[in-house]
């Protein structure tokens, strides 16, 4: 057991939100590793979280379902909370007054970890990025996830040994709390990390030893109090440890921070930075008075080709770099071309940038080497811009990963013409007037299809824009989809790519839990019909 958790030792220890997806339940093994007791409680009933609820058989758990009590926080003396829940909440209130510590999974688990950490986070893209950079990594290292292999990519074959192992956690991976005893010094770590969870680290002080952030736009403001909350909780990625702990311990180590150039959110964050770009090559970026904190550029992927200049961290001696193995630019070494992504957008291209940088960082030079054959075998990832079949000759995508307006104009960008696409979902307070205006300056949009608790916003926002394509207003989500369905015609696009959180009802006594339960019904419509049209 990891040392760094024996405080929690023979203590009362307390799980909010059991969840449907593994997290809670993770947090709730690990306290029962520590605590004499262990109290899960969550406002679902047991019927919903049955499985959650089956892979905590045996253990010394107690269950308050339904609801939540307040007396129960303020007994506990370890409360594990969701990311989902505000740290502000007046129960997490309540047992901190009474002397708990309140923390989260993902703080508990980057306190602790002895590996390598490579942090990833964004408004759009960081889900990609992560596991661009985890099969990057995974072409010279050892997977120790053996079961995630040809999940997004192509298999690699035997696996390579003597190098240490990497892993992938956050929240495109599994939470790796519980295990921590298996993760060595040598090993690396991927995660994906989002606003909710990088929040707490400030708290904690602490961040992982390479971050990057591929942009910043308005995003969750229905949960972040504003845009400079949001802002602030994502600088966390890596801005610890801050120069008084530096001073107070010589031996912490600094975090490597590196965010897009072309991406004004990222210049107006206010990190101190190195940066890549698809616009600039490595030599070419000026930080002016605004962005004197930004270092250069130090992987390009302008006129597409994905180039590297080697920072001193990863300069290998002169017989080794005396092999040019790699084509040498007058700014750095040439690793893979745009030619060898499979995935469309220039946005997945700047994706692949900032991924093949933090692989380098955290594997070396050989991870460059390789970083075009694993931009090869790289399929891309279920619910962001993916191609699941064919209408009536007609293309669908589904994008439902794309929760915000920004999101869906990346999307909208990979497709030239006949574009039906379907938008609308739960409200998170943002705006869509720059969805609106990228749509009405779009040549190839058919028909536009709104649905959704958020969908009056939306046509509000396309009435101001001019748009000249036709407008469809649908009751739920499946009368969109029929209606796009009846529409099509051979070479158009369908993009579901609703620029929209997903928890609405989506037809009459249903409801979606996320945005891969609604990228699966959209998929099981789409394959329903090609079949009628086969």
């Amino acid at each position: 057991m990891t040392a760094a958790f024996e405080r929690f030792r023979g203590k009362r220890g307390l799980v909010m939100g059991l969840g449907l997806f593994g997290g809670g339940t993770e947090a709730a093994k690990f306290l029962a590793r520590y605590c004499d007791r262990v109290l899960v409680t969550d406002l679902r009933n047991e019927e919903v979280l049955a499985d959650s609820i089956r892979e905590l058989e045996g253990l010394p758990i107690e269950y308050r379902l339904g609801e939540h009590r307040r007396q129960d926080f303020e007994h506990a003396e370890v409360v594990i909370h969701s990311p989902a829940v505000r740290p502000d909440n007046p129960l997490l209130q309540a047992a901190r007054a009474h002397g708990a510590e309140v923390t989260m999974e993902m703080s508990l688990f980057i306190e602790a970890c002895p590996a390598r950490t490579v942090g990833i986070t964004g408004s759009n893209g960081k889900t990609t990025t992560a596991l661009l950079c985890y099969e990057m990594l995974c072409q010279v290292m050892e997977r120790a996830q053996p079961e995630l292999e040809g999940k997004w990519a192509e298999a690699v074959g035997d696996s390579p040994l003597g190098a240490g192992k990497v892993w992938l956690g956050g929240n495109c991976g599994e939470p790796l709390i519980n295990r921590l005893d298996e993760i060595a010094r040598r090993d690396v770590v991927v995660l994906e990390l989002s606003s909710f969870q990088l929040q707490d680290w400030h708290r904690i002080r602490k961040s992982c030893n390479f971050g990057l952030v591929t942009n910043i736009t308005p995003n969750h403001l229905d949960w972040h109090k504003d845009m400079a909350e949001y802002i602030w909780a994502k600088s966390a990625i890596a801005m610890y440890p801050t120069e008084e702990q530096q001073r107070a311990d010589p031996d912490l180590l600094p975090s490597w921070c590196y965010v897009s150039a072309d991406d004004p959110g990222c210049l107006a964050m206010g990190l101190h930075a190195d940066a890549f770009s698809t616009r600039l090559a490595c030599d070419a970026f000026q930080p002016d008075a605004r962005h004197d904190d930004f270092g250069r550029v130090e992987a390009s992927g302008a006129d597409g080709e994905l180039v590297v200049d080697i920072p001193f961290t990863l300069r290998l001696d002169e017989e080794e770099l005396a092999r040019e193995e790699l084509p040498r630019h007058a700014c750095g070494w040439k690793i893979a071309e745009r030619t060898d992504l499979r995935l469309p957008g220039e946005f997945n291209w700047a994706n692949t940038v900032g991924a093949a940088w933090m692989a380098g960082l955290a594997g070396g030079f050989s991870a460059l080497e390789n970083c075009a054959r694993a931009l090869r075998r790289f399929r891309g990832v279920e619910h962001r811009l993916e191609f699941c079949g064919e209408v009536n000759g007609a293309r669908c995508f589904n994008d439902s990963i794309a929760t915000t307006p920004e999101s869906t104009i990346a999307g909208l960008s990979a497709f030239e013409s006949g574009v039906h696409l379907l938008l609308g979902g739960s409200d998170k307070g943002l705006s869509f007037d720059a969805l609106a205006a990228a749509i009405a300056a779009h040549p190839g949009i058919k028909g536009v299809y709104v649905q959704g608790a958020n969908a009056n916003t939306i046509e509000t926002a396309l009435a101001r824009s001019g748009m000249s394509a036709p407008l469809i207003r649908c009751a739920t989500f499946d009368e969109a989809c029929e209606a796009v369905f009846a529409g099509l015609q051979p070479g158009d696009v369908f993009l579901m790519s609703p620029a929209s959180a997903s928890f609405y009802e989506y037809a009459p006594h249903k409801r979606f839990t996320n945005f891969e339960h609604r990228g699966r019904h959209f998929k099981l419509l789409v394959q329903a019909h090609a079949s009628k049209t086969s």
